[in-house]
């Protein structure tokens, strides 16, 4: 406590020194706190359900495909079957249309099987879980409720259960109300990310006869929960026996078997890379102000060399030095941690609002004890660094030169000025490192934003609009409401096209048909692509060009000749040198010729990720010939597209009034969400980078200021022989600069080894693009140039007479 006391004290004293000091060490502590927070929210808390660990979710993969959702027909086999879960069950989301009230409202649907609640180790608030013959129908007519739409449209009815309410042209029973803060478990196919709002859940009908002959169509997110005594690898190996017996019995179950994965790293483990990648960018951010402070620290200590001389000399030991020198960089690192503190909680705000949707548990992100705990590791440990270089520098002086009457002692020692001049080269080297990733990052990033996309999401407006089955029954009633729709909406003022689709580009649609063509067998296995359904007008509002051929027209009726356009993979991919036009295809599950579809036309590739090299073969179906019941709308504009969403609706509404419109957004910010992960890392790195930057020039800055100082005698001496102001410029500049030197060449050769862990983050160049390990050290050179140029400038205008006067 007396060295506590002391060192307090001390600080008190030098409030200049301090602030100087908790400010570097708050910026340092406050970024790895911050980002450690949501490093122990995403990826080290448990998952919110009950015995998290025994969660797995479960895959069939075969030799092209490595991770596929299950099929339906599969699944039956599977949950009665194998002996190593306690629970199995299957998941996909269909949303569903809410028109009470006259209020009509999009609710977000999930459709489940039973036993999914328990599997969860969830039980209703209210109510029960469906019942397994309620899954043995086509259409059972029973909801379960979120607690969240429970006290929003029901006003938190307790005699809720029982009652019927309207949806989708139905009524539905509620059976059940579910707790508050039930999160979705997230899923491949057709699902919601981990933690999103799911409104009302209903079952999946599992009737064994409605999925026969369906085995080939892998589309439901399959999870389960370990029987006690069962590891992931023992179940796995129980479910690829059933799969063996299934691809004897079943020709199209060939080649086919189950993996099994943790939910927790199903969940967060594409998070893990990015956030490790940040972490280690605020370490070396918080090494770079270690070597900041310890130059400080160093400097302080030669101003305070007498009196360590004094104290040694009335008999202070070695270990009492250290303890107090140690005692005053403790100090003042736990200041900077408890700065560091309410940064981070200031960050944590920044992080949530940046963060990407991609992200999973982030809104649970706190400091809680956790957190707590590492900031005070983080501290301790920091001071501890940046303490060691003075505390050693303090127990190796000469107490005779120091205590003579006039002496200079040994602060000029050629070892200590070594040791300056490493710790700035150090930092010149750390900085590197970070300019380096943040400049393959931004160069990634760079090569996303002008990919050929295949499309053009300025100035599109996008909707969905689901048809209920129970008001809109057949093929025809569907395609007259899309017919009648785009007719309403190309009318409307300052819409230049207007259409419908079955989905919207990157949003993760990846629906696959196997297919035949007329004439052509395939040496690989099949024929194969994505399956859309889409209007001419679609692909006018979202630019996707017509290569050959023609768009759909009005004879393109449910009652004509069938007819589809494929893109220019497929034709590329199965007519290569040749015209696909008047060519015909078919389902694999439809051979029959009256199946046969004409391709008319071919249009451009649509890419379904940035990220994608090359598009996938697709083909296009007309929604007036078959028509879908989801349909997403895309609106061509000439001004702001959120100016229409009035007009639209109005023209909905018209049309159906118990027809909600939902996911109202412009296609430039569907296309923003698909790259806003790359976004958030190269944003948070270029952020860390630009403050290991500034460290590093006021680190180069102190040593040369020190350094001219120290020199100001020698700099005296010369002028008074004859050297020029340009002389003594040069010679600091030089002496600068070559610690930078040395730093660059460090710096590169760690970089060169760090930056492979972001190889998984980059898209388009390589851990040694030659743009990005140029540029960085150009940037950072001349950052330092300015910072040596400061106190060079000073030490070119000494005055001989007064440098000189002392001697």
């Amino acid at each position: 406590m007396n060295h506590l006391r002391f060192a307090l004290r001390q600080l008190i004293k030098n409030p200049g020194f301090t602030a100087v000091a908790v400010i570097t060490l708050a910026l340092g502590i406050g970024a790895n706190t911050a980002i450690f927070s949501v490093i122990n929210a995403v990826l080290l808390k448990p998952l919110p359900y009950r015995e998290p660990q025994k969660l797995v979710r479960i895959f069939e993969y075969s030799e092209d495909q490595p991770h596929f959702p299950m099929s339906p027909a599969d699944f039956l086999e599977y949950r009665d079957q194998n002996s190593s879960l306690s629970g199995l069950a299957v998941y996909m989301r269909e949303d569903l249309e809410l028109s009470q009230d006259d209020r009509p409202e999009r609710l977000t649907g999930m459709r489940v099987t039973q036993g999914f609640f328990d599997s969860l180790g969830v039980k209703p608030l209210l109510g029960r879980e469906f019942r397994r013959e309620e899954e043995q129908v086509d259409d059972a007519r029973v909801v379960i409720l979120s607690h969240a739409l429970w006290q929003r449209r029901f006003h938190a009815d307790s005699q809720i259960v029982g009652k019927t309410i309207p949806v989708s042209g139905k009524s539905c029973t509620v059976v059940g109300v579910m707790p508050a803060g039930l999160q979705n478990v997230g899923g491949d196919y057709r699902s919601l990310p981990y933690g999103e709002t799911v409104d009302v859940w209903w079952p999946f009908g599992m009737k064994p006869e409605s999925w026969e002959g369906t085995r080939g169509s892998h589309f439901v997110n399959a999870i389960g929960r370990l029987k006690p005594g069962f590891t992931g690898p023992q179940a796995a190996a129980d479910f690829n026996i059933i799969a063996d017996r299934l691809a004897q019995q079943h020709g199209e179950n060939k080649g086919w078997h189950i993996n099994l994965r943790p939910l927790h790293d199903e969940i967060v483990g594409k998070s893990s890379g990015t956030l490790l990648v940040l972490q280690a960018a605020v370490v070396f951010v918080l090494l770079i102000a270690c070597v900041n402070l310890a130059s400080l620290m160093m400097v302080r200590a030669v101003a305070r060399e007498r009196e360590i001389a004094v104290r040694t000399a009335l008999g202070a030991g070695r270990a009492r030095l250290i303890r107090q020198t140690l005692a005053e960089s403790l100090l003042l690192s736990l200041l900077g941690g408890a700065a560091g503190l309410l940064l981070a909680s200031l960050g944590i705000k920044l992080l949530i609002f940046l963060a990407p949707a991609q992200l999973p548990r982030l809104q649970a992100t706190t400091i809680d004890g956790s957190v707590l705990f590492f900031t005070l590791g983080v501290s301790t440990l920091t001071g501890i660094l940046f303490g060691l270089a003075p505390t050693l520098q303090s127990i190796k002086i000469n107490i005779n030169d120091l205590l003579k009457d006039g002496g200079r002692g040994t602060s000029g020692g050629i070892g200590k000025r070594r040791l300056r001049d490493g710790l700035a080269i150090l930092e010149v080297a750390l900085a590197l490192v970070l300019l380096v990733g943040a400049g393959l990052l931004l160069r990634s990033f760079q090569k996303l934003q002008h990919i050929d996309a295949g499309f053009n999401p300025t100035g599109v407006l996008t909707a969905t609009v689901n048809l209920p089955p129970a008001r809109y029954r057949d093929s025809k009633e569907r395609a007259t409401f899309c017919q009648q729709f785009i007719a309403r909406l190309e009318a409307l003022p300052g819409v230049s096209a207007a259409g419908l689709s079955s989905d919207l580009p990157w949003t993760g649609y990846d629906e696959n048909t196997s297919l035949t063509v007329e004439g052509k067998t395939s040496s690989t296995g099949g024929f194969g692509g994505r399956y859309h359904r889409a209007s001419s007008g679609y692909f006018r509002a979202i630019g996707t060009p017509l290569v050959a051929g023609r768009f759909f027209n009005s004879g393109d009726t449910i009652d004509s000749r069938r007819v589809l356009l494929i893109n220019e993979r497929m034709a590329q991919t199965i007519w290569p040198g040749e015209s696909p036009l008047g060519k015909r295809i078919g389902f694999q599950d439809h051979p029959k010729e009256n199946e046969w579809l004409t391709i008319v036309g071919v249009v451009g590739d649509v890419k379904d990720t940035p990220e994608a090299s090359i598009a996938v073969s697709a083909l296009y179906m007309p929604p007036s010939q078959i028509p879908s019941r989801e349909l997403f709308l895309a609106l061509k504009t000439e001004g702001d597209p959120m100016n229409l969403v009035g007009a639209v609706r109005r023209e909905l509404s018209q049309l159906d009034k118990d027809l909600p419109m939902a996911d109202i957004q412009p296609l430039n910010a569907l296309a923003g969400a698909a790259i806003a992960s790359q976004r958030f890392t190269l944003l948070l790195t270029g952020m860390f980078a630009l403050t290991a930057l500034a460290l590093a020039a006021v680190g180069v800055y102190g040593v040369m200021s020190y350094l001219v100082a120290q020199r100001s005698s020698e700099v005296g001496i010369r002028m008074a022989l004859g050297a020029q102001r340009s002389d003594v410029l040069h010679l600091i500049l030089r002496h600068g600069m070559f610690l930078a030197a040395v730093g660059t060449l460090t710096g590169l050769a760690g970089a060169l080894g760090l930056v492979q862990l972001t190889r998984s983050l980059l898209f388009g160049v390589g851990p040694t693009d030659p743009v990005a390990l140029l540029v960085s050290p150009v940037l950072l050179g001349s950052v330092i140039l300015l910072a040596c140029w400061v106190p060079a400038r000073r030490a070119a205008n000494i005055d001989p007479v007064v440098a000189l006067k002392s001697e």
